[in-house]
């Protein structure tokens, strides 16, 4: 991840990583273990 931009979103502590859609696969593919939703906000 660390040759990804992290970018601010709407409010400061609002951030993400912007991933190009070519390394997707990739990324997904690279992924370890279970994702677990946290939180949901709606």
């Amino acid at each position: 991840m660390a040759r990804y931009d992290i970018q601010t979103v709407g409010a400061s502590h609002h951030t993400e990583w912007w991933v190009p859609a070519e390394d997707l696969e990739a990324l997904n593919d690279h992924i370890v273990g279970l994702i677990e939703v946290v939180s949901e906000h709606r």
